[in-house]
């Protein structure tokens, strides 16, 4: 697609990487976007100024009849409602449509590496971070996750524009905001890793959201893999409808409830799994790896992911029965570690070097982070923010003190069931600290933290305004050889902010004593 005048609409995570790339392509490009650009984010902000820069126009606060008469084609970030003005709009003219799927199409031509994505809903942060230090120990690797900037499709159009498109794998965080701009992409392998309720307030219900998680089963390329955790209950429902398939699981039965309905774990033969699990607290875990004869995304004949020979026939490793130790802590590291060695192994890796690798790992920020200590109180921090990955945390540590949580507001543009939050940190916690700011839109919102007391109630809670109070408040409730913890969804959306109050208070209070 060249030489043609586009119009994108919505100046948002869909609509600047589609206008970067059809403007790279060689079309004259407009984005309109109905907020003023006074009242879009500072790192939305930086972004189009950039674009203006290279040539790419804007018209900010609505969308005008103007606009799509002057365009021979037009691009609808698949964010903006259907029953949009927009839409309205377009319908009075003959335009070309570029869908979602279109652009991963055009980037997909550009791209000749291996991919592989990672989508669900707790876990696929550290999956994608351990594929990615597996494969980057011996290949130049893209990655994109919630730890960098920028998020999949916009990352790897910057790279295209920037002509830094090199590696020898990619691996990608695929959030359930993004996933639909990454349709059109072809991965040879994929993980689902749990899909609990969680940002449901974006959709329709617990099905819209299931389903916008499945995408990634469409981006598998022909002779790719998709690799599922079988101990969730609601992957569990789907695994039938999967063909190219590998289950993982640890032979766990869990349950999910949401609005009345009950999710139980089914009884599945899995491909891989943890035996003999080990948990040494804070200090890592150890398992034994145990599978069968598994399938790889290598062709025998010609021994390569993107088969060459054109006689695709597919490779087998296996069995394996391996002892792995791991330096990160939880039961729910242990699930992680068996996505990513099984990712290692269908990619061709030695079973020695992926057990070696995995045992390297160290994990990522904002995962049981160490903050400080204080007087031998360790603190910590860590991104859990949903009742189920906080309880997932928590299984199988043991500490030789008390425990403190401090949380911050569950909300960010979601809100979330805090009663049940502070019900399941109850479960964990001699003292529980509430801070009722939202880290995400900065405001302080009282009744949040109030109703997650309310869920905690007996245990002990103590509401303050932010993370620097909450955090001076536990310290000075703690006692030598206790854990503080500080947890919610602002460790990934103000990360850089939460860590620095953080460790602001620890400095505060030890200049205070």
């Amino acid at each position: 697609m060249r030489n043609k005048r586009i119009l994108v609409v919505g100046a948002g995570n869909a609509g600047r990487p589609a206008a970067k790339l059809l403007h790279h392509l060689g079309n004259e490009v407009l984005v309109t976007e109905i907020k003023e650009f006074e009242k879009l984010p500072l790192k939305a902000k930086k972004r189009i100024k950039k674009m203006q820069e290279s040539g790419i126009r804007f018209h900010f606060g609505g969308h005008h009849p103007q606009d799509i008469e002057w365009a021979d084609a037009i691009f609808i970030s698949p964010n903006i409602p259907k029953d949009s003005v927009i839409y309205k709009l377009i319908e009075k003219r003959d335009i070309e449509y570029i869908t979602p799927s279109m652009i991963g199409g055009m980037l997909n031509s550009f791209i000749k590496i291996p991919m592989v994505g990672v989508a669900g809903t707790d876990g696929k942060t550290t999956t994608t971070n351990m594929i990615k230090h597996i494969l980057e120990g011996k290949h130049a690797t893209i990655s994109f996750s919630s730890l960098e900037d920028s998020l999949v499709i916009e990352g790897l159009v910057d790279l295209l524009v920037e002509d830094k498109l090199e590696g020898e794998f990619a691996v990608f965080e695929l959030p359930h905001g993004t996933i639909r701009m990454t349709q059109g992409l072809e991965l040879c392998a994929g993980i689902i890793t749990t899909l609990t309720p969680d940002h449901l307030d974006e959709f329709r219900d617990y099905d819209d959201y299931i389903k916008r998680n499945l995408l990634i089963k469409d981006l598998i390329k022909p002779g790719g893999l998709l690799i599922l955790n079988g101990d969730d209950p609601i992957i569990g429902r789907f695994i039938d409808e999967i063909d190219a398939r590998i289950i993982y699981g640890l032979g766990r039965k869990r349950l999910v409830e949401f609005h009345g309905r009950r999710y139980v774990t089914r009884p599945l033969s899995v491909d891989v799994k943890a035996e003999e699990i080990k948990l040494k607290g804070l200090r890592g875990s150890e398992f034994t790896f145990l599978s069968g004869r598994i399938p790889t995304v290598l062709c025998e004949r010609c021994g390569s992911i993107n088969c060459e020979c054109g006689d695709f026939k597919r490779e087998y490793v296996g069995p394996y029965k391996e002892r792995i130790s791991l330096q990160v802590p939880g039961i729910f590291n242990v699930e992680n570690a068996l996505a990513a060695i099984t990712t290692g192994l269908i990619l061709g890796f030695d079973i020695d070097y992926l057990k070696e690798r995995i045992g390297e790992f160290k994990g990522i920020r904002g995962r049981f982070e160490v903050m400080g200590v204080v007087d031998g109180v360790k603190v910590y921090m860590d991104a859990a923010h949903n009742p189920e990955s906080m309880e997932k945390l928590f299984e199988g540590l043991k500490f030789d003190g008390g425990l403190i949580i401090s949380l911050d507001n569950p909300d960010t543009l979601t809100v979330r069931d805090k009663f049940k939050i502070g019900k399941t940190l109850a479960k964990a916690a001699d003292l529980l600290i509430v801070s009722a700011k939202n880290e995400t839109t900065g405001e302080i919102d009282w009744r949040a933290a109030e109703e997650v007391a309310e869920g905690a109630n007996p245990t002990k809670t103590i509401i303050v305004e932010n993370v620097y109070k909450s955090i001076k408040e536990a310290l000075k409730n703690s006692e030598k050889g206790d854990m503080i913890i500080h947890m919610g969804p602002g460790v990934v959306n103000a990360y850089k902010s939460v860590k620095m109050d953080i460790r602001r208070a620890i400095r505060d209070y030890k200049g205070d004593r």
